[in-house]
């Protein structure tokens, strides 16, 4: 996006205020973005994620660190901890599952 340089002041009438402050709880974007998303032509705003799927990603992304952990292990000392490895595994395979049945 472009460098943002110039400052706007402009009065909404209260419906329009109410509908700018509920896109901001909603997006989680601060109005100034929502503005300025929606005179660049964008449509359609998504909510932001909730608590639950961040917490989801998050232990995806744990697994993830904790697999390329011994990946990197076994690349230098040529062996693998299996058990390790098998937990991991385990680990993801049952968090793609759970948010595939919430979210997908």
């Amino acid at each position: 996006m472009a460098e943002v340089c110039v400052i706007k002041s402009f009065r909404l009438s209260p419906e329009l205020a109410y509908k700018l402050e509920e896109m901001h709880n909603l997006t989680g974007l601060n109005q100034s973005e929502i503005v300025r998303l929606s005179l660049g032509g964008v449509k359609v705003i998504e909510k932001k994620p909730s608590k639950e799927l961040m917490t989801l990603l998050l232990k995806l992304n744990n697994i993830g660190n904790n697999i390329n952990q011994i990946a990197k292990y076994a690349n230098t000392f040529d062996t693998i901890d299996e058990t390790s490895l098998r937990v991991c595994v385990t680990n993801l395979n049952s968090t793609i599952n759970e948010i595939r049945k919430k979210y997908l």
